[in-house]
């Protein structure tokens, strides 16, 4: 997921580059090290990727990543959609594989109950109840992933203390 609006960053987030290439590209390249059969990058209407993947331009702006999830999960064949954040540049690949090796839909959850849904595998299942849930006005991604655990949807992934690292996004640029 790209297509967010970066505000806090400064600037578009998806295009900041570490060692001379964007962070869209990193993140692409972990999970083509996964092997897919697709990957989807969800963007916003101002951005541009030179890629050869498919890219999913918001059909609504401004929808958040509830929004971005339904447009991938409705522009694919696919029954399982593995998100990754462009702005958490630490995920290591072995833990998204650790996602996709499930076999399900799995979302991280700390011990406090707090989900990573920005780091997780959603089933094409939970397309109606993500709907459902835009249409009555909420765009919480947290409240999405704990009616799917209750559902049965998603699988709650422990993490564990190393792994919170994984978690941290970049909200602001790096100070040089």
């Amino acid at each position: 997921m790209v297509g967010g609006r970066s505000e806090r960053f400064g600037t578009d987030k998806a295009f900041y580059q570490i060692d001379e290439v964007p962070l869209w590209r990193h993140q692409v390249h972990k999970i083509e090290q996964l092997m897919p059969s697709e990957i989807i990058i969800s963007a916003n209407n101002k951005q541009h990727f030179d890629t050869t993947h498919k890219v999913i331009i918001d059909t609504e702006p401004n929808r958040g990543p509830i929004g971005a999830l339904i447009d991938c999960l409705n522009s694919t064949r696919i029954e399982r959609v593995l998100i990754l954040a462009v702005d958490m540049p630490k995920m290591p690949i072995s833990f998204l594989g650790e996602l996709v090796c499930s076999g399900c839909g799995s979302v991280p959850i700390y011990e406090n109950g707090m989900t990573e849904p920005l780091a997780a595998v959603y089933p094409k299942e939970i397309i109606q109840l993500a709907k459902n849930q835009y249409l009555s006005g909420s765009l919480s991604m947290q409240e999405l992933v704990k009616k799917a655990i209750k559902e049965g949807l998603l699988n709650a992934r422990k993490i564990t203390e190393p792994e919170i690292e994984f978690f941290a996004n970049m909200n602001y640029p790096p100070e040089t």
